[in-house]
């Protein structure tokens, strides 16, 4: 008995997955939007979600989006030009990782 694959398997569960791929793209975005830390509001406003392919992009443009999420040192630019920190933390608030991480 030989072996013959049928060459169109993967068009028959291509629909489906990228059907799932969409649906979760959405689920995660809508997630990080709720969970986004509301000052301005501009953060929250910025989410977006992409989809290219098999490729998905969740997150903000924004410069400061990632010193949110991961927290930062306070530090000012001195006279001399020089950055001087001053021992204060602004402590992180997640809001992409939970989204993701998130039992779908």
């Amino acid at each position: 008995m030989r072996y013959v694959e049928n060459p169109g398997w993967h068009d028959e569960i291509d629909q489906p997955v990228k059907a799932w791929f969409h649906n979760i793209l959405l689920d995660i975005g809508t997630d990080t939007e709720a969970l986004a830390p509301v000052d301005t509001g501009a953060l929250k406003q910025s989410i977006k979600v992409e989809e290219s392919g098999d490729t998905g992009y969740i997150g903000s443009d924004l410069d400061y989006s990632v010193y949110v999420e991961e927290g930062h040192r306070v530090a000012y630019r001195g006279r001399d030009g020089q950055v001087h920190y001053t021992g204060g933390v602004v402590p992180p608030q997640p809001y992409l990782k939970p989204a993701l991480y998130r039992a779908r």
